[in-house]
């Protein structure tokens, strides 16, 4: 198993500003391509190995997913403190918005951590193709 900090890198990167821009300013659920596109061009640079593009392309896109989605909490907690308190909330917003945080940070991890395995296994078969083409 091989580290690629490139491909690290721009797979956080990536994950992380298209899925807060997508998960803000967009429909429902549209926030997931960013790990995709993480994953994908993560697997790509590293190529070779399916492991190594499960390494550089999913870890990258799940912790992107942590920072992403607690964002996305943060950014819009008005409206989320508005809805919860209209379904019968009647906690404090310090205990809402912690169960809140770590639920999304939990959720993220897991969910970008799948997308960017998926991206990442697509990337590296992109890239074995492309080398087994030009042999």
């Amino acid at each position: 198993m091989e580290l690629n900090w490139k491909a690290i890198i721009a797979a956080f990167i990536i994950t992380t500003v298209l899925s807060i821009i997508f998960g803000l300013y967009l429909p429902k659920n549209v926030d997931l391509i960013g790990p995709v596109i993480g994953g994908l061009i993560a697997g790509y640079l590293v190529g070779g190995s399916y492991t190594d593009g499960l390494v550089n392309g999913g870890i990258p896109a799940g912790i992107g997913g942590i920072v992403s989605t607690v964002t996305i909490v943060l950014l819009s907690s008005s409206q989320i403190t508005s809805l919860v308190y209209s379904i019968g909330y009647t906690g404090s917003k310090e205990s809402l918005f912690l169960g809140l945080i770590v639920g999304a940070a939990i959720a993220g991890f897991a969910l970008f951590f799948v997308f960017g395995i998926i991206g990442s296994i697509i990337g590296v078969k992109l890239s074995k193709n492309k080398t087994s083409k030009s042999d």
